[in-house]
């Protein structure tokens, strides 16, 4: 998964397929009964994301099978966000709302990430500064203009 980088310029985004590998691997689930991925799951899921972020070209999540739990859905898709995921695949048309949703930087994230870089940007050279009451730096800076590219996309 690390030679993605090599062939970068031709990738917009690097995704992976839980049906896919589960049917290739000759596995019965890929989830357990509470429809967490098993470790094996969960570590190609995390490896696709590593590679899609060393390569620089989008994470994208697996499909949500379930197409009709939404609520489901929508609980998969924001910790897809939250890891790092630009965006997953849809298996049904009901579910794209609820993914655009899960993957749209709310008012307050997009607020604060401004609010970032402008504090970064009056304090040229800091390496770390206070933010909020809490130590804001380099990676902190980084994660804002990453989401502020996003949404200017």
């Amino acid at each position: 998964m690390g030679e993605y980088g090599a062939v970068a310029a031709r990738l917009v985004g690097l995704a992976w397929g839980v049906e896919d590998l589960s049917a290739a691997i000759g596995a019965t689930s890929a989830r357990e009964s509470d429809e967490i991925y098993t470790e094996p799951y969960r570590w190609v899921r995390s490896m696709t994301l590593f590679a899609a972020a060393a390569a620089n070209v989008a994470p994208i999540d697996t499909v949500f099978p379930a197409y009709q739990n939404l609520s489901g859905l929508a609980q998969y898709a924001r910790r897809g966000m939250r890891d790092g995921f630009a965006g997953m695949l849809a298996i049904h048309p009901t579910q794209i709302a609820v993914i655009n949703e899960a993957f749209t930087p709310s008012a307050e994230s997009v607020e604060r990430a401004r609010a970032v870089v402008a504090l970064f940007e009056a304090n040229p050279g800091a390496g770390v500064l206070s933010f909020h009451g809490a130590m804001v730096d380099a990676p902190h800076l980084k994660q804002a203009m990453r989401l502020l590219s996003r949404i200017e996309e």
